[in-house]
């Protein structure tokens, strides 16, 4: 535009307008240039084309490629794709051939998971969308992937699909362990046996012993079991016992031990040990219980259950044996008990401990008067 001028002689500066008309650059009140979003980047939909000023942008700090900086995504453009390696994963390799490339578009963060790694790569700017293989900005740095992830259109947003962490800003909730002295997310309630050190958890969450399990409900109702019935639920419930055995005549003592190595990991809580005889109810019978601090590793094995039907194997299983032979008791005895009939040892809620590290045991000795059968049971919860 030529021929324009303002009153004190300088020269007006203007362009034509999409219509073919003149049209001055217009300033605020302080004198600043008036501008309107180019590109269509004033409206959703826009097509991307001379939007750099325009979209918001950021740090991933230094993806491969100096791809230091991705596009922030809005939900709809956080679907999620797999689809598998077919060829190409090797060391350095610059193409990749996929089972399917829908959705994947030039530039774009490219997740390789499989092969024993995990790495990152964008797909060249130069690629034409729909061909496959499909050419990458840097080589590989590891090999032999399997299976690709990528960011894709999708209407409705992830949902519960799972999503991609490029382009997220990242605003969360956050807590600090004060013991690392580090900040964390929540994560989600997925397993048990998650670590103490970096929760919450995004559920209620009971501490086992070592880490947290998720709290456990029936029905949509909050489980209000002991703590011993809530161990059982989870498979941490156990019953150790001599099995069916034969007394003989006169005074006999067998024993049933129960012992904690130290290497175990575990901490054992005793609430049940019963004895019984057939020959209790003529000649009565005596149970003596005493601490012990080395196994006596017994000729029997004592056969353990997990009370949970297919239930894992407790960790002391093998170091709970029992003698068929007269084995005499040494003082001193935690307690003893005499009765004319079946013997529970542990009333009124009572509980015995052996700790965790501690290398700790408790034997039981059944004394009989008169040959018949008789046996051994003790349960514990390891935790």
């Amino acid at each position: 535009m030529t021929q324009f001028m303002n009153a004190d002689g300088s020269g007006l500066v203007g362009a034509l307008n999409p219509l073919g008309n003149g049209q001055a650059l217009q300033v605020d009140g302080s004198g600043n240039l008036k501008v309107t979003p180019g590109s269509g980047a004033g409206i959703d939909g826009g097509v991307g084309a001379g939007l750099t000023p325009e979209v918001s942008y950021l740090f991933n700090s230094g993806a491969p490629g100096n791809n230091n900086f991705d596009r922030q995504r809005e939900l709809q453009g956080k679907g999620i794709i797999f689809n598998n390696v077919t060829a190409g994963s090797t060391l350095g390799s610059t193409s990749l051939t996929f089972s399917s490339v829908a959705g994947l578009l030039p530039g774009s963060p490219v997740l390789l998971v499989g092969g024993g790694y995990v790495e990152v790569v964008y797909v060249s700017n130069s690629y034409v969308v729909g061909s496959n293989p499909v050419s990458l900005q840097t080589g590989l740095t590891y090999a032999s992937h399997t299976g690709a992830f990528w960011d894709t259109y999708a209407p409705q947003g992830p949902q519960l699909n799972g999503l991609l962490a490029t382009g997220i800003e990242p605003v969360a909730n956050v807590i600090i362990d004060p013991n690392a002295g580090n900040y964390y997310i929540g994560r989600a309630a997925s397993q048990d046996g998650c670590s103490g050190s970096n929760i919450p958890l995004m559920n209620a969450a009971l501490f086992n012993g070592t880490s947290l399990d998720r709290a456990i409900g029936l029905n949509g109702v909050p489980s209000m079991q002991n703590w011993v019935r809530q161990l059982a639920l989870q498979g941490h419930a156990y019953l150790a016992q001599s099995g069916l055995q034969s007394s003989g005549t006169g005074t006999n003592d067998y024993p049933l031990s129960i012992f904690n190595p130290a290497a175990s990991g575990k901490t054992i809580l005793i609430y049940s040990i019963r004895i019984m005889a057939g020959t209790a109810g003529a000649n009565s019978i005596v149970a003596r219980l005493k601490f012990t601090t080395t196994d006596p590793a017994y000729s029997g094995s004592a056969t353990v259950s997990n009370l949970k039907a297919g239930g894992a194997s407790s960790a002391i299983a093998g170091s709970c044996s029992f003698a068929t032979s007269n084995t005499t008791p040494v003082a001193p005895f935690l307690q003893i008990d005499i009765a004319n009939g079946p013997l529970e040892l542990l009333q009124n809620d009572q509980i015995l401990i052996l700790p965790s590290g501690s290398a700790s045991g408790l034997s039981v000795f059944l004394e009989t008067y008169a040959a018949g059968s008789y046996c051994c049971s003790v349960k514990y919860v390891e935790f």
